[in-house]
């Protein structure tokens, strides 16, 4: 393994053999597979989707995920950024889309509320293709304060969602619910042993370690794991229109707030993957990569709506990578795309992942989701005005979790206002946007 330094093994242009371009695809497969496939799982188990729609969320995840990752890096014409930059569900869509799926579940049938999520997904993946061309001035309105606020706001939700899950698990058990505990706690002791005490490698794969260790645990303890290949077919093929679409405004409105911190996000991204690959992220060309990378993200958002499952973004642990190898040639990313289009295909990879206790995935997601606040409060202390980062952020996060709590006390407000306001991540975002513009600036 190659020492971490800050010089570049391979170029972005260079074109490395087989053999090795292979081989640093596959690392950056292990980087990234765990936080692919754990997204899609954690959003069916919060909505309590059955097996069958769970395998397919995962299957058309990791196929949408290597397509996204094609476009993102090819550059054709104004879209993609022509960088090894690999694309990916985002964990910033877990809780808002459970949120919006168990506000209509006592109203609607399943296909119908996914069917206005995918279609709202569409839409918010139009507009941000609109503000791509704009990317500078969007830095602008959506601020690291803004960003800030919203990325505390996230990691509290998800740490309380994922809570959650495990006490239903726990209750459910009954008197095995002891093994819930111990599969929820030993697969975050193991993430959270690799994340402080392993190497950069073990460090980025941390995710893919845990639902292993999971696996073993579940397995030693005796709990059931059911793996059904019988009724799945040789090859998956993706479905569109699976879900009939429907237009909701609310589910447009919660989710824009979300699609305008995920932009920010990848701008944070691209930046870092330039700056990696030793090309410069002040001139013109570098705003011409940005913009183009924004664009390839909403286009691919659309196209995972398209086929029935969740947004795609860059994914910023490919970055470590590249720091780890020195390696940051785009035929490096071309590997890592086919193989991810690859294990899509497969059902199987998905009917494995599928049996998975769903203790041991909310295990694996639960020391992220808290580093996820913790990053929130980083963003804020970089700040350099620290006295109107401090009002903006900490007026945000609170109103954010006030208005979750009285939100959906406040019958007089109507419905779709009223489940708006009672989303902390949505309406804090809102709250932060405002204050950005009305407070004095030094």
């Amino acid at each position: 393994m190659r020492a971490v330094t800050d010089s570049l093994a391979v170029g972005i242009d260079d074109k490395p053999a087989a053999p090795l371009a292979a081989f640093v695809a596959l690392q950056h497969l292990l980087a990234v597979f765990g936080g692919i496939v754990t997204a899609p799982l954690l959003i069916a188990l919060g909505m309590g989707l059955d097996p069958a729609e769970t395998a397919y969320l995962i299957s058309s995840a990791l196929l949408v995920s290597g397509l996204a990752t094609a476009v993102q890096i090819a550059r054709v014409g104004p879209v993609g950024s022509g960088l090894l930059s690999i694309q990916g569900t985002s964990f910033t869509f877990v809780g808002p889309l459970i949120y919006l799926y168990q506000s209509r579940a006592g109203e609607l049938e399943s296909d119908a509320i996914l069917g206005a999520l995918f279609a709202a997904c569409a839409l918010c993946s139009v507009v941000i293709m609109a503000l791509s061309r704009f990317v500078e001035r969007l830095r602008y309105f959506v601020t690291s304060r803004v960003a800030a606020a919203t990325i505390v706001l996230l990691g509290i939700t998800l740490v309380q969602a994922t809570l959650g899950n495990i006490e239903r698990e726990y209750m459910a058990a009954g008197a095995e619910g002891w093994r819930v505990l111990v599969m929820a706690g030993t697969v975050f002791a193991a993430i959270a042993l690799a994340v402080w005490r392993g190497g950069p490698m073990l460090r980025l794969s941390s995710i893919l370690l845990g639902l292993i260790v999971g696996f073993i645990v579940a397995g030693a303890l005796g709990w059931p794991i059911v793996i059904e290949c019988g009724d799945a077919p040789t090859l998956f093929l993706p479905e569109f229109g699976r879900y009939p679409w429907s237009l909701d405004l609310t589910f447009v409105l919660v989710l824009l707030p979300i699609f305008l911190i995920s932009a920010t996000e990848s701008v944070g991204d691209l930046t870092a993957t330039a700056s990696l690959s030793k090309l410069s992220i002040t001139d013109k060309p570098f705003w011409q990569r940005l913009r183009g990378g924004l664009l390839a993200d909403a286009i691919n958002s659309f196209l995972a709506a398209l086929v029935s499952t969740f947004p795609n973004t860059t994914f910023s642990q490919n970055n470590g990578v590249i720091r780890l190898t020195g390696v940051c040639s785009r035929r490096v990313g071309l590997w890592v795309a086919a193989f991810l289009v690859l294990l899509g295909l497969l059902p199987v990879v998905a009917v494995v992942l599928n049996a998975l206790p769903g203790a041991v995935v909310s295990g694996a997601t639960l020391l992220m989701f808290f580093m996820v606040a913790v990053s929130g409060f980083h963003i804020a202390r970089a700040d350099a005005d620290q006295k109107r980062s401090r009002i903006i952020v900490v007026t945000a996060v609170v109103s954010g979790l006030v208005l979750g709590v009285v939100g959906p006390k406040l019958t007089a407000l109507p419905d779709a206002l009223r489940m708006l306001v009672s989303f902390p991540v949505s309406s804090g975002a809102f709250i932060a946007m405002g204050l950005e513009l009305l407070l004095p600036r030094e």
